[in-house]
């Protein structure tokens, strides 16, 4: 059973009122092979340290494929029908954000 830290996200267009109790989803390593799938950003070495990451990963998970599907640029977001595709065959997906 893998542990789980719980971050809080601020949202600075949220104004309800903050979630007191917060418990995660039961989370199961996977047993069978699977496809990761790791976004490209389009920022500068982002595919780089993904696929590091991904090899790493690799070490802990019956990892059978790695995708890499890269976006033209940061500002960006994934088209919708790449998105659901992804979703469909991709038991891990990683992406980066952030500088």
């Amino acid at each position: 059973m893998s542990s789980c830290e719980i971050s809080v996200v601020l949202r600075p267009d949220y104004e309800g009122d903050p979630v007191e109790t917060f418990l995660p989803a039961a989370r199961t390593a996977p047993d069978q092979p699977f496809t990761l799938t790791v976004i490209d950003n389009g920022k500068p070495k982002a595919k780089q340290i993904l696929n590091e990451v991904a090899s790493r990963l690799s070490d802990r998970f019956p990892i059978a494929n790695v995708e890499v599907i890269s976006k033209a640029s940061a500002g960006k977001p994934l088209e919708a029908d790449v998105a659901q595709s992804v979703a469909a065959r991709s038991r891990m997906v990683i992406t980066g954000l952030g500088d």
